[in-house]
């Protein structure tokens, strides 16, 4: 027969491992932005199975540019919100937005969450690649769209001015780009199967496409959960 003490300490390591596999970490996650975040509202169990879900919250607005998604920012992301995740910028592309006005959106919507929380950690999602052929126009997209989401990258990692270097306590910028891009550019049709081409998949439907798109920015705010940065 086991000491009473051993046996107690079995059960706990026991209780600790259930918890740990459960979710043990109890910080509050933010998903938001556009119909790339909206379409994963019901993902979070697959996204962030280490996280307690009561504290995972998904949402985005269809179609909206990040100018749009600004004025509700403040709603979009919690207060109680640790770790946030913007997706902000697939709209602006459709619309042919200029660069610095981009950018200028991202810095208003990131000073402002930080405004209300210094503490708080932000990924920013670059801009994945499009497919070549849009199902929704049943033509090939112009080399343009190519051309400007180069843009838009470079400018989201620039060393200088880039969001990360802007806030190097608060921002990091993941890469869903590359993972998906082929040789030419566009994306490989595979990983970007959703409606137009610009989504990783349906709505509300996960998929191994969704898991491949996530990985770059759930890899980084797990790190924000263990206090990695």
């Amino acid at each position: 027969m086991k000491p009473w003490f051993l046996s107690a300490i079995l059960f706990l390591a026991s209780a600790l491992s259930a918890g740990q596999s459960l979710g043990q970490y109890s910080k509050h996650v933010t998903i938001t932005g556009n119909s790339i975040a909206h379409f994963q509202a019901n993902f979070g169990p697959y996204e962030f199975p280490a996280i307690q879900q009561s504290g995972v919250f998904i949402w985005g607005e269809d179609g909206q540019t990040c100018a749009e998604v600004l004025t509700l920012i403040l709603y979009l992301v919690p207060a109680q919100t640790d770790v946030a995740v913007l997706i902000d910028s697939t709209n602006d592309i459709r619309d042919s937005v200029p660069v610095a006005q981009h950018m200028n959106c991202m810095y208003e919507t990131i000073s402002a969450l930080l405004a209300r929380n210094p503490g708080l950690k932000i990924v920013a999602a670059n801009t994945p690649p499009w497919t070549h052929y849009n199902p929704c126009t049943g033509e090939d997209n112009p080399d343009s769209i190519l051309n400007l989401i180069a843009v838009y990258n470079e400018a989201y990692s620039d060393h200088s001015s880039g969001l990360q270097a802007t806030w190097p306590n608060n921002v990091r910028v993941a890469d869903v780009w590359t993972p998906s891009a082929g040789a030419d550019g566009w994306a490989i049709p595979a990983d970007m199967p959703g409606p137009c081409g610009i989504h990783p998949g349906q709505e509300f439907q996960w998929a191994t496409s969704w898991s491949h798109f996530a990985s770059p920015y759930e890899a980084l705010v797990m790190q924000a959960v263990r206090g990695l940065w």
